[in-house]
C-alpha cells in the first residue's frame, strides 16, 4: 500500500474512471472540482491523495493547495488575518474505503506534506466527528501543530414523507399553517407563484432573479453565499447539463421573493443555497418556498422521487424544525511543523478560545439568537446601503 500525491488536473484523469464509480456528493465530483481549480480564485493546484493497493486505488482524500488567509472572528467579526498557503481537503472529499489503517497512511502523507514546505496550515472541512481521520488529525498531529479549539456543527438531514397524510403527521398544524403565510395569501392573492429552473436555457434567468435577491442578504455583505459570478455560473452550466440542478423560486407579484437552489442526486436532494428579500422576511418568505416543495416531493404523483434532503454545512433554526436525522461535523487544521506554523497557532488560539467561550456560555440563552438576527439585520442594511 502506498500514497501518490496528484498535483495537476493531466494527472487526475488517470483515476477519474474510480473518482467517478467511488463519489456521489455533488461538491466533490470530478468536473465540479476541476472547474473549481481552473477558476484561478485562491486555488493554485490540485492536491489529491490516493491510496493504492497495488496498483488499485482504494482510498481517495480531495483537496487542492491554495493561497488564502488565515483569520480570527469573534462572531461575524474578523480581528485579524495574514496570509498563509494551505492544503484543503474539501467537503464531500473523502472517497473510497477509509478505514482506519487506510487513514493513518493518509494522515501521515499530510504531515509529510506540510514538513516538507508545501504549505503553513492543512484543513479538513468539516469531516464527521466519527470518522477515524477526525480522530488522527485530534489526537495525533504534533502538540504544537494541533487545533485546540476545533468548529464543530451539526449537520441535519430530512427523510421526506411519501405522502400527504405524512406529511400532516410530519409537522404540527402550527408549522403547516403558519399565519405569516396566511397574511402573504390575502395580501398577494392570485399572485404568489413558484418556478422550478432545471434546464440549461433556464439558467441565465435563474441567476438574474436570484442574485435580485442575494444583494440584500446578510450572506452578502459577509462575502458568502449565493453570487452571480462566473465561477458560479460555470457550476450551475454543468449541474445543469447533467441534469442535477434544483432551483426553486419564490415570485411575489412576480417579483423575486426567496430562492432555494439544489442539486438531485440518487434521490437525494443537496442544499447548496437558500436567501430571501427582506421585504418579505414579515411572511417567511423563505420557510413558505421550502415547506411548499417538501409538500411536493410528498405527494406520490410527484415527476421524480426524492427520498431525502441533506442540508449542507451549517445549523439553523429551520434545519432543526424539519430534520429527523443529525450528525456533528468538525473542520480540523492542522499546523505545519515548522516555525511559521507555530506562529500561526500561536496567533489564532487565543481568538479562537474567546470566540468558542462566548458562544458556550450563550449557548443555552435566547440571547445568541437575538444577537445574531441583530447583527444579521445591520449587515443586511449595509448591503442594501451599498
Amino acid at each position: 500500500m502506498k500514497v501518490e500525491v496528484i498535483r495537476t488536473l493531466e494527472e487526475l484523469q488517470s483515476i477519474r474512471q474510480c473518482w467517478e464509480s467511488l463519489n456521489s456528493h455533488p461538491n466533490s465530483d470530478i468536473d465540479f472540482y476541476s472547474g473549481v481549480v481552473k477558476s484561478g480564485q485562491q486555488t493554485c493546484r490540485p492536491h489529491v491523495l490516493v491510496l493504492r493497493r497495488g496498483e488499485y486505488p482504494e482510498a481517495i482524500l480531495v483537496g487542492r493547495a491554495e493561497r488564502t488567509h488565515i483569520e480570527s472572528k469573534l462572531g461575524y467579526k474578523v480581528l485579524w488575518r495574514t496570509p498563509a498557503r494551505q492544503l484543503t481537503f474539501i467537503y464531500g472529499g473523502q472517497l473510497g474505503n477509509i478505514s482506519r489503517q487506510n487513514c493513518e497512511l493518509i494522515f501521515k502523507e499530510i504531515l509529510n506534506c506540510l514538513r516538507s514546505g508545501e504549505a503553513d496550515v492543512a484543513e479538513l472541512h468539516f469531516i464527521r466527528a466519527d470518522s477515524a481521520l477526525c480522530d488522527l488529525a485530534l489526537r495525533e498531529a504534533p502538540l504544537l501543530c494541533r487545533d485546540y479549539i476545533p468548529c464543530v456543527q451539526l449537520h441535519r438531514s430530512t427523510t421526506v414523507p411519501r405522502s400527504q397524510e405524512e406529511f400532516n403527521n410530519r409537522w404540527s398544524a402550527k408549522v403547516r399553517r403558519n399565519q405569516r403565510w396566511r397574511k402573504m395569501a390575502n395580501d398577494f392573492p392570485g399572485q404568489i407563484e413558484i418556478k422550478c429552473f432545471r434546464e440549461l436555457h433556464e439558467l441565465d434567468q435563474m441567476l438574474v432573479d436570484a442574485e435580485i435577491i442575494a444583494t440584500k442578504t446578510y450572506q452578502r455583505a459577509l462575502g458568502t453565499g449565493f453570487m452571480a459570478d462566473e465561477v458560479m455560473k460555470r457550476r450551475f452550466r454543468l449541474e445543469a447539463e447533467k441534469g442535477w440542478l434544483r432551483a426553486y423560486l419564490l415570485y411575489l407579484q412576480g417579483k423575486p421573493a426567496a430562492f432555494w437552489i439544489c442539486s438531485l442526486r440518487d434521490h437525494t436532494l443537496y442544499s447548496g443555497f437558500m436567501g430571501y428579500d427582506p421585504e418579505f422576511s414579515k411572511y417567511s418568505a423563505g420557510m413558505f418556498l421550502v415547506m411548499h416543495q417538501i409538500e411536493a416531493f410528498s405527494n406520490p404523483n410527484h415527476g421524480e422521487p426524492i427520498f431525502r434532503i441533506d442540508w449542507g454545512l451549517g445549523d439553523a433554526e429551520y434545519k432543526s424544525i424539519l430534520g429527523d436525522c443529525e450528525w456533528s461535523e468538525v473542520s480540523v487544521v492542522i499546523f505545519a511543523p515548522t516555525i511559521r506554523g507555530f506562529a500561526l497557532n500561536a496567533l489564532r488560539t487565543p481568538l479562537a478560545v474567546l470566540d468558542a467561550g462566548a458562544k458556550a456560555a450563550l449557548a443555552n440563552s435566547p440571547i445568541l439568537q437575538r444577537i445574531k438576527t441583530a447583527w444579521r439585520r445591520k449587515l443586511r442594511t449595509e448591503v442594501v446601503a451599498h
